[in-house]
């Protein structure tokens, strides 16, 4: 705040020592009897967050006023997923119906108008939508397995000029347990009987006709002693890859890459190579991130270990690309800390870790905590645009331990200026974990050198329902929308 109301700033210009900026008067800052205008050097150091020593609880004044865009589905269950879209982005939030609401950019980029879905199918999973940009079409893929056959159904949509997105077409596809298991016994199953069951699928990627979409199929035991039925998926077998379709759809065809347990998966592409993550739980070592890569045209290589130190099951990873290179961001355990719990013994402390990599390296970079400062941090969300990064995620500096996600946090950022090499402070977004309000599930995009953040916020209402029960269900939070201009 330069109105002379405030205390002294502390500030860095690049090249010269750290310098105190203390109020003159209103719209001016003094440096030892120097007074420097507003919009002159001291101006552009403090719009550029590099610039600021300061600790991991420093909030950012440059973000607009919050606007409420609509709610959750319960705290902080039912965020909104904003994607790139034609020059605008586009927000997607899966409802409990089993339909989902949709909400565009306006021309001015500065506020939101929801757009209708017209005779789309009910009853889907919305969560991992691909966009296809040369077509302007919003493909909608779901995976489950039902009849011992993994089901892949699939939709895509179109806005029409009324702004009404429809449904130009939907296929479905299957495949029988050996298309996945060669040696599958009678009584090896995808799913309980009668009963459809999930496969491990994460966000794919879709260029012209081709698409591919991650899987991770488990199989399972199922044996009956008299009427009592007995189900045993410890210990598999496992299959996990991608589905790829040359044909938009109509068919498709396996592409194996592991045989072990896979749980969170995720395809993206560079200009030259796709990508392949899928996290693991390795015994007596915890929670791992793979990843494989294949050239256009080409086959998958051996997958390996990316990290050995990713979160937990509950543990979140996004991964970006652009152009010739892929940005990955995690929730990292490496300086996770102990407590005296036989039962519980993580504290779960985590953090944000970047690496990247080129069509051209040979490895990953070096890795980067990108939470510094902060004792607790969660799920992360990326965007790229050129060589400009942004990377959100919730979490708090300090916290009493047993602290979780669901408790009072704020939503913290990070930029990169330089496609990653260098990397600004943590700074605040919102400020009010004091006060006991939970700020969570943050999606940015950025667009045309403007940062868009959506994130959902609200207060736990843990209720007593009788002596030692206590209701955990909380009621719809707002879903609020900011933005800001990338730091300069």
């Amino acid at each position: 705040t330069l109105d002379g109301a405030k205390s002294r700033v502390t500030a860095v210009v690049e090249g010269h020592e750290h310098v105190d900026l203390v109020p003159a008067r209103p719209g001016h800052l003094r440096r030892q009897g120097m007074v420097l205008p507003q919009g002159g050097l001291a101006q552009d150091v403090l719009d550029d967050p590099r610039h600021l020593r300061v600790g991991a609880d420093q909030l950012d004044h440059h973000w607009r006023t919050p606007t409420r865009i609509t709610q959750s589905l319960e705290g902080l269950g039912g965020r909104v997923a904003l994607l790139n879209f034609q020059s605008s982005i586009i927000g997607l939030q899966p409802l409990n119906s089993g339909m989902a609401q949709c909400f565009l950019l306006n021309q001015d980029h500065k506020s939101w108008f929801e757009v209708s879905l017209a005779n789309v199918p009910g009853n889907h999973n919305w969560t991992y939508p691909l966009i296809e940009e040369s077509s302007g079409s919003i493909l909608f893929p779901e995976c489950l397995t039902k009849g011992d056959q993994l089901v892949i159904n699939i939709f895509s949509t179109s806005m029409g000029a009324n702004g009404e997105f429809r449904v130009q077409g939907q296929t479905e596809w299957s495949a029988d347990k050996r298309a996945f298991f060669l040696d599958a016994r009678p009584n090896m199953h995808l799913n309980d009987p009668g009963r459809p069951g999930p496969v491990g699928s994460g966000p794919g990627v879709v260029s012209g006709s081709e698409i591919y979409v991650p899987y991770s199929v488990d199989a399972k035991e199922i044996t009956y002693r008299g009427k009592t039925l007995f189900v045993d998926g410890s210990n598999g077998p496992f299959n996990d890859g991608v589905l790829h379709s040359t044909d938009s759809g109509r068919t498709w065809q396996i592409e194996r890459i592991a045989d072990f347990q896979g749980m969170s998966s995720a395809v993206c592409k560079s200009k030259g190579y796709y990508y392949y993550f899928v996290t693991r739980m390795v015994t007596d070592q915890g929670f791992q991130l793979w990843f494989s890569r294949k050239p256009d045209n080409g086959s998958w290589d051996a997958p390996k270990v990316l990290t050995k130190t990713f979160a937990n099951a509950f543990g979140h990873f996004v991964a970006v690309s652009e152009d010739d290179t892929v940005h990955l961001g995690w929730m990292d355990r490496r300086h996770e800390k102990k407590r005296f719990n036989l039962m519980y013994p993580d504290r779960q402390n985590w953090e944000v870790v970047y690496c990247q990599r080129k069509d051209s390296d040979t490895n990953w970079s070096k890795e980067i905590i990108l939470s510094k400062g902060l004792l607790y941090s969660y799920w992360p969300s990326m965007s790229v645009e050129g060589d400009k990064i942004v990377v959100a995620w919730w979490g708090i500096r300090t916290a009493k331990d047993w602290h979780s996600f669901n408790d009072p946090n704020d939503i913290y950022y990070v930029t990169s200026k330089d496609g990653g090499k260098n990397w600004t402070e943590p700074l605040k977004i919102t400020d009010g974990a004091k006060d006991g309000i939970t700020s969570g599930e943050p999606q940015t995009v950025l667009l045309n050198g403007v940062i868009h953040l959506f994130y959902t916020q609200g207060k736990m209402n843990l209720k007593e329902e009788s002596p030692g029960l206590t209701k955990l269900n909380q009621a719809p939070w707002p879903i609020y929308y900011r933005q800001r201009p990338f730091p300069n």
